[in-house]
């Protein structure tokens, strides 16, 4: 294990069992995620994502706890995005004070409707109200990680991640990222390299912290004959950003390593290289914390068993 791999694959998957294509029971995906957390690659391990009306059902599963989790947003029941997020906050707090000892709701995952999205000031208004109830757990970096709708509506990127930048500004610690959807279950939620690219850049051009979720169960693109289209990797997506950030990469320039499915255009042996762009492990590091946060994934394994293939595990 090099140190620019350690760096990029630290804490980097949350577990997504509950979700597809895996969609395990509540409790099979429980055990699952128990026996990642006791094998030697637990280091790479992030949150168990789980949805806040299921918190209480899930605590009676915990083992060893608290498990660190990622709480997906209540629906919205007609009283608007911000109430809806309260309500959301207040359910897992009214779990942890129950369970204090088996969970612990270190990050929220909030979808934002593209209208709400698009006017940066009014979003960045409903996440100063958001600061202080996001401060009541302990757990360090972003707290909120906001679903921009970006297939749909590519112009609402740029606006909340003015948002979310300006809101951390004025928060005591930064709590808000962005959350980007690389792919799905049919081929027309899986964005071309281009979209994905764009939508990535302007996050890290705004100085917006980001997570990803959906397609990214393996390091380099490949075709996905269940969904029918070609996947995203995930070190595109991440060592992608630790490059982006440091060269200046424009979205274009970011395409084309979203795009590369060489394994040997990749490198971790001295700092993390893709053909002649480099980023020491320093770099690597401060991306991760800074910039590319985690991503979901209802496997664990997949991605484990590509990277002990490509000799960096």
């Amino acid at each position: 294990m090099t140190p620019a791999a350690h760096a990029l694959l630290d804490g980097l998957i949350d577990y997504a069992g509950l979700f597809p294509p895996a969609a395990l029971a509540l409790d099979a995906s429980a055990d699952a995620y128990a026996g990642h957390r006791r094998s030697p690659d637990a280091w790479m391990l992030g949150r168990f994502i789980v949805p806040a009306g299921r918190l209480g059902e899930l605590a009676d599963h915990v083992d060893e706890g608290p498990w660190p989790l990622s709480v997906l947003g209540l629906p919205d029941e007609g009283d608007g995005w911000l109430e809806t997020a309260r309500r959301t906050l207040d359910a897992a707090r009214e779990v942890e004070k129950v369970h204090p000892d088996r969970v612990r709701a270190d990050r929220f995952e909030l979808k934002v409707p593209a209208e709400i999205a698009r006017d940066a000031d009014a979003l960045a208004g409903m996440l100063g109200d958001l600061d202080a109830a996001l401060l009541n757990g302990g757990a360090t970096g972003p707290r909120a990680a906001l679903e921009v709708p970006f297939l749909d509506a590519p112009d609402a990127v740029a606006p909340a991640a003015q948002a979310v930048v300006d809101a951390n500004g004025r928060a005591e610690r930064p709590a808000f990222a962005l959350k980007l959807r690389c792919g799905g279950v049919t081929p027309d939620l899986v964005p071309d390299v281009e979209t994905l690219a764009r939508a990535l850049s302007e996050a890290v051009r705004a100085g917006a912290p980001f997570k990803a979720t959906a397609g990214l169960h393996h390091p380099l693109p490949n075709d996905d004959e269940a969904v029918g289209a070609r996947m995203h990797g995930f070190l595109g997506v991440f060592g992608g950003a630790a490059l982006a950030r440091l060269h200046g990469l424009r979205p274009d320039d970011w395409a084309e390593i979203l795009a590369d499915d060489d394994p040997g255009s990749w490198s971790v042996e001295d700092g993390l290289r893709w053909r002649s762009l480099r980023a020491t492990a320093a770099e690597v590091a401060d991306a991760r914390t800074q910039s590319a946060l985690s991503f979901g994934s209802c496997s664990f394994d997949e991605p484990l068993d590509d990277l002990r293939a490509l000799g960096w595990l």
